[in-house]
């Protein structure tokens, strides 16, 4: 009816349907730039050694992924202790390597294989990539989604924004070990696995009740691959207020993320160097078991027990206020 698409299912329905094989265009062997346009000097920058820079690194990861990662992205892609992302995030915000470029060699990948298992995950890592092109695309129509929720029945949520509990959010010492491990990931490497990233927005707008904008803004600061429709996106799905959002009565419980995603605490122990010799079955929740670990908190920041009816209050409060 020509008014943009605002829910996903129906958007990569018609994306799917619409797809025409790519014909991907070689590399020009020279690229004849205009006479008179300068030049500005690189600023000062440090290489990043998890994320080199270029397009060779963006085509080797690629490869790499393609020859066998692919096939198991559906079950691998949520555990952030093993390697199951294809981590070019980076490279396609900085257009090292292109959405075309990706799309054709998972539809490449999709009729290559026999199995229908392996089909199924090509398709899902299909599926994410369709997710930034939605999310660019909802920027674009309603670009007021920088700036406040999507949703006008959350646009007045009382926030405590409490910056002391904000702050150890930041570094890491809010006391629960999987929150904490990816917000070291994020400082120490400057990328999070995307589980893990879900897990500590939930934490900050959920559990905290701190402003989800908050979150997004140290998020683009710290990220790599920070882009401000994905980044937003994800953000506002986290906090519910977004366009197809997750309900915002969901609330992740994070020591059961924790345990389905880590189960062995390996990238807890990878993240939090204080917590390298903490055994499985404690690493989790070390405060029940009443562990004390030298320069880590020996209780989370918030209590969860009040958390769900905190949180549901708050966001009723806004939905009621739109009513009148």
């Amino acid at each position: 009816d020509g008014r943009p698409y605002t829910v996903y299912t129906p958007y990569s329905k018609i994306w799917k349907a619409q797809y025409k094989s790519i014909n991907l265009i070689p590399t020009p062997e020279k690229i004849d730039t205009p006479a008179g346009i300068k030049s500005e000097p690189l600023p000062k920058f440090e290489s990043n050694k998890h994320f080199p820079a270029g397009e060779l690194e963006a085509q080797t990861r690629f490869e790499e992924f393609l020859h066998k990662k692919i096939y198991a992205y559906a079950n691998d892609r949520n555990r952030m202790d093993l390697d199951g992302t294809s981590s070019l995030s980076p490279y396609l915000r900085f257009g090292m390597i292109g959405l075309r470029q990706c799309v054709s060699a998972a539809k490449q990948a999709e009729a290559q294989t026999r199995s229908a298992e392996a089909k199924r995950n090509t398709e899902i890592w299909l599926n994410e990539l369709i997710w930034r092109e939605f999310y660019i695309q909802i920027l674009y129509h309603f670009p007021h989604v920088a700036n406040e929720s999507f949703n006008p029945a959350l646009k007045n949520i009382p926030w405590r924004n409490n910056v002391e509990e904000f702050e150890k959010w930041k570094v890491g010492k809010t006391g629960v070990p999987i929150v904490d491990a990816a917000m070291h990931q994020l400082k120490s490497i400057g990328w999070m696995h995307n589980r893990a990233r879900m897990i500590a927005a939930s934490f900050l707008v959920k559990d905290l009740l701190i402003d989800w904008r908050w979150g997004e803004a140290w998020f683009m600061e710290n990220l790599l691959d920070g882009d401000l429709a994905a980044n937003n996106g994800g953000w506002q799905w986290t906090a519910g207020t977004g366009t197809d959002a997750a309900p915002y009565f969901r609330i992740f419980n994070p020591v059961l993320q924790s345990v389905k995603f880590d189960p062995h605490g390996n990238y807890i122990r990878k993240w939090i160097h204080e917590l390298k010799d903490v055994d499985e079955k404690v690493i989790h929740t070390p405060w029940k078991y009443e562990i004390k670990i030298s320069g880590y908190p020996e209780q989370p920041i918030v209590n969860r027990e009040i958390v769900k009816e905190r949180t549901l209050k708050a966001y009723n409060i806004s939905k009621e206020k739109i009513k009148t």
